[in-house]
């Protein structure tokens, strides 16, 4: 928190630079740019703001165990989370069951009491389905979709808005009280509840309408005697004298979900029918018999372009049995780990986060026994999604033939060119997709770039000045964390001297900012940090711990004497333990944060309308799709989306981005993604490893050799760029299909318009380097349409090609010392940025990030593009033979041991053959290579 966002608070400091350039006051002074990291990486579950306000909901993981049906969706809870992985053993230890949906037999599917499989990003049409299947059955708790969801709310058929009371009742007086709960716990301002105003509900018991406040949850509405009707459509005459006609969200879905039909689904999904009949069942019986049921969604959702609606959809069998807010149950999204929205700041406690990153640099407190209320926060910053740079540094805007040149990119998140680019504890360039788009044509364009990082990668290696810090063990000074997936707060310090010429990340921070003061003649930067410059970093780790909700009355001396048990240790102080989101809004009846303060099933935001979301919908992938690219699924007459004129044929990434098409499945099917036709015909997914973190570590010998098939200490085949390399996983007969043995080198291709950059040319010398190039393996666990490599391996870069080609051993080993992991190109040769409209909003009423308020539109990490790496279609062809040298197969894939490639006697002794009886000395020499 202290070094890595001490990025920020020096980017703060950079309105002093401004107000000295510019000559003007702190009122009119701007700082830089924020980026975000973990919308970036795709880590955030995007649906989740649209349903309950909040950035993302996660439990501990210890809370795993109190659930009786954990639903792996997406998600694997086995390789991603190592460490943890036992709480949800403990699940299956007291009897409760598991269930995962994914395409692929994977890690997960084999402790999963059944596994369903399912066509990639088709998840929101499972869960249409099954939703439909409980709505038709009933299987659903008709009190808690009274008190807690927006089912009873009344929509209007004309405008497809929510009827505001305002517009109904004459002289409408507001119905939020000061002292409640959205005003005095929430942060709510006079202001946003002008914008967002009450809603309707029409009364069972008054056969008549009737309004009701944001407050009105739960026992709150009931105490006011009202009980809203949850089927039904009415006229009613507004102020204006207009007659419209309204109905409820629970009717206009019984209507919607007739597109979600059980044969439809099983035909959209490839989901076996039996299978999804099951889970609605199993769902509903487990609910009814007491066990709190959970869904788990993680990169395998949020990676697609169409997550949002993925993540929607899995709320909607939740919010029907009352899933949410009670332990071990909820649908929760943990995929990465984001830190500054535990450290939440208050009216009542203080600044919390943004007392550190965003203190007035004009005005610091320099006062080193000041509590942390007395700390002035003003941030001259603004949030900005690194997606903006990803995408040629440009907004979504689009040259249309209905609505001419169109911005779809909202005024909350409008980025700025980049010009200067400082970037720690991440491997920019690595992980960015497009990434050799970004070093040919985008990169150039920025005048200054600085990498800090604790070891030597691509994103250093094609930086100005790469600035090197110490690792976790080798910190000079206390540091403070936490995290999304456990409730310990964490401070410590190095056990050991840095190993290199290395430094804290905040003490170069501290310096750099001292030297623009220097070099302009103003102190304030050198005491904006002026504790870090005097050895006292824990001024600013107490005034952290002041000030937030989560760690308000601890001290710093308490925690690191032991004071809450293990010295740095202390639980952060949550409602509940372990964690459970949403226990005060159902135990409560506090709100939950969105404008109507209910779980939303609808999103009657001017945008979501126009794109044609505002129901939960099905939508096919922008390009990973063998159909019309971005068509929605559905016949429903309200949903009205602009389609902006562009036809069915356009091509470019963009118009198909922003086309919104409406279409029955039975129409969707007759239709044909020009890509699939060109032979990019294979979905192409990229998990997180179980031996690196995204990027992390990718350089270490031994995890090399761990992950891949190829891993190989002697390296015997020079062609290797180290002791292991990089694979992709092909469906065998798929791969046959192609000319592919196990083991060959291929290569993969993906739409050439831009990829592996925009302008590629194969007589480019610098299209060598960004081709994909690695290792074929055959699992047959992928459906044939499915290939899989993991995520985020060191990339190949021009250094390490000319590396690989002249050094005698073959080594991808840079003289500055960076280590590729593959040959030639790398994972995001295949990728791209997307700029999904529905992640650019400027409307969506919702939490803050780190302060207990409310905001509308853009906040990066919260609101903001997230990126999508699986959407993407590419091509596979054979590149080299696997055998040494490049002659013939590779040497295990002839065994007959091989997964896919299995003898007669392989495939007896996989059947279970050789158990239970006496075997002769000669089949076991088969079986054993004996």
């Amino acid at each position: 928190m202290i070094g890595k966002y001490g990025l920020y608070r020096l980017n703060n400091s950079m309105a002093l630079l401004d107000a000295h350039i510019r000559k003007v006051g702190p009122d009119q002074a701007k700082a830089g740019r924020n980026w975000s990291n973990y919308t970036w990486h795709g880590d955030q579950t995007p649906g989740q703001p649209w349903v309950h306000g909040l950035q993302n909901s996660d439990c501990d993981f210890n809370d795993l165990r109190f659930s009786k049906l954990i639903i792996m969706n997406g998600k694997n809870l086995v390789e991603n989370k190592l460490p943890d992985s036992h709480w949800f053993i403990e699940c299956m230890e007291r009897g409760g069951r598991i269930v995962v949906i994914a395409p692929e037999y994977g890690a997960p599917s084999t402790k999963s009491d059944y596994w369903i499989p399912i066509r990639p990003a088709t998840d929101a049409a499972l869960w249409l389905g099954i939703t439909r299947l409980m709505m038709d059955n009933k299987w659903y708790d008709e009190a808690f979709v009274k008190r807690f969801t927006d089912f009873p709310l009344l929509v209007r058929t004309d405008t497809l808005k929510r009827l505001r009371a305002d517009e109904l009742i004459p002289n409408y007086k507001a119905g939020l009280s000061k002292n409640g709960v959205s005003f005095k716990v929430q942060g709510l301002t006079d202001e946003q509840y002008a914008k967002v105003g009450d809603r309707v509900v029409w009364d069972a018991r008054k056969n008549a309408p009737a309004a009701i406040s944001r407050d009105d949850v739960g026992g709150r509405m009931e105490s006011k005697g009202i009980d809203p009707a949850l089927a039904g459509t009415w006229k009613v005459k507004l102020v204006d004298g207009k007659e419209v006609e309204v109905t409820t969200l629970w009717s206009l879905y019984q209507i919607h979900l007739k597109d979600y039909d059980l044969d439809t689904v099983a035909d959209i999904t490839h989901s076996p029918k039996a299978m999804i009949e099951r889970l609605a069942r199993d769902i509903w019986e487990t609910t009814k018999n007491g066990g709190p049921v959970a869904i788990h969604q993680g990169e395998g959702i949020n990676h697609w372009f169409h997550a949002t609606e993925a993540n929607r959809a899995a709320y909607l069998p939740m919010m029907l049995t009352g899933n949410v807010g009670k332990s071990g149950a909820g649908v929760h999204g943990w995929a990465g780990n984001y830190k500054a929205a535990l450290f939440q700041g208050s009216k009542m406690t203080g600044p919390g986060f943004k007392g550190w990153v965003a203190e007035d640099p004009f005005e610091p407190n320099l006062d080193e026994s000041a509590h942390g209320r007395e700390v002035h926060a003003h941030g001259y910053t603004k949030d900005e999604e690194p997606a903006y740079w990803n995408h040629g540094d440009r907004p979504l805007i689009v040259e249309t033939p209905g609505a001419g040149r169109k911005v779809f990119t909202g005024k909350t998140h409008m980025p700025t060119p980049t010009k200067a680019l400082h970037f720690t504890n991440v491997n920019l360039f690595n992980n960015a997709k497009h990434a050799y788009e970004m070093f040919k044509n985008v990169n150039p364009n920025i005048e200054m770039i600085i990498s800090q990082d604790i070891v030597m990668t691509a994103s250093v290696q094609y930086a100005d000045f790469g600035l090197p810090a110490n690792s976790w063990v080798e910190f000079e000074d206390l540091e403070i964390t936490g995290s999304c997936s456990n409730p310990f707060l964490q401070i410590w310090k190095g056990g050991i001297k840095p190993v290199f010429d290395s430094r804290d990340d905040l003490w170069m921070i501290a310096n750099i900012a001292k030297a623009v003061g220097d070099e302009i003649g103003d102190k304030r930067f050198y005491d904006y940090f002026k504790f870090e410059h005097e050895g006292k970093r824990r001024v600013y780790i107490q005034r952290l711990l002041d000030t937030c909700t989560t760690t308000a009355g601890y001290k710093l001396d308490d925690i690191m004497a032991g004071k809450y048990g293990t010295p740095g240790g202390a639980l952060m102080l949550f409602r509940t333990y372990p964690r459970v989101p949403f226990w005060e809004q159902v135990h409560k009846d506090e709100p939950f944060l969105t404008d109507t303060g209910r779980l939303h099933a609808y999103a009657d935001v001017p945008e979501a309308i126009e794109y044609g979301e505002n129901f939960i919908v099905h939508r096919e992938g922008a390009e990973a799709t063998p159909y019309l690219p971005n068509v929605i699924v559905s016949s429903n007459p309200h949903i009205r989306p602009s389609d902006y004129g562009i036809p069915k044929e356009a091509e470019h990434w963009d118009q198909r981005t922003v086309r919104n098409i409406k279409m029955p499945w039975g129409e969707v099917k007759q239709t044909r993604n020009f890509l699939w036709d060109k032979g990019f015909s294979f979905y192409c997914i990229t998990p997180k490893t179980r031996h690196r973190v995204h990027s992390s570590w990718s350089n270490v010998d031994w995890h090399m050799i761990y992950d891949s098939n190829f891993g190989d200490p002697m390296r015997m085949d020079r062609r290797a760029p180290y002791v292991g390399e990089h694979q992709i996983h092909l469906n065998p007969q798929a791969a046959r299909d192609l000319g592919i043995n196990d083991g060959d080198y291929v290569y993969v291709d993906a739409n050439p318009a831009d990829r592996p950059y925009v302008g590629a040319k194969p007589d480019d010398p610098y299209y060598k380097v960004a081709r994909l190039m690695l290792r074929a393996v055959y699992n047959p666990a992928y459906p044939y349409s499915v290939v899989m490599m993991k995520h985020a391996p060191y990339i190949a870069t021009e250094k390490s090609v000319k590396a690989h080609e002249t050094r005698k051993d073959g080594r991808a080993l840079c003289e500055d010392g960076y280590q590729a992991n593959l040959r030639y190109g790398s994972q995001q040769s295949v990728t791209r940025n997307w700029h999904m409209p529905m992640h650019q909003t400027d409307t969506l009423f919702h939490k803050a990030k780190v302060f207990m308020g409310f905001i509308f539109g853009g906040e990066a990490d919260n609101h903001a593009v997230n990126t999508v790496p699986k959407e993407t279609l590419v091509r596979v062809t054979k590149a080299e033979d696997g055998g040494l040298g490049g002659k013939g197969m590779w040497a295990p894939a002839t065994t007959g041991h091989s997964p896919g490639a299995e003898n007669d006697v392989m495939q007896r002794y996989l059947a279970g053959g050789f158990i239970g009886e006496y075997r002769s000395a000669k089949d076991a020499a088969e079986v054993f290579g004996e």
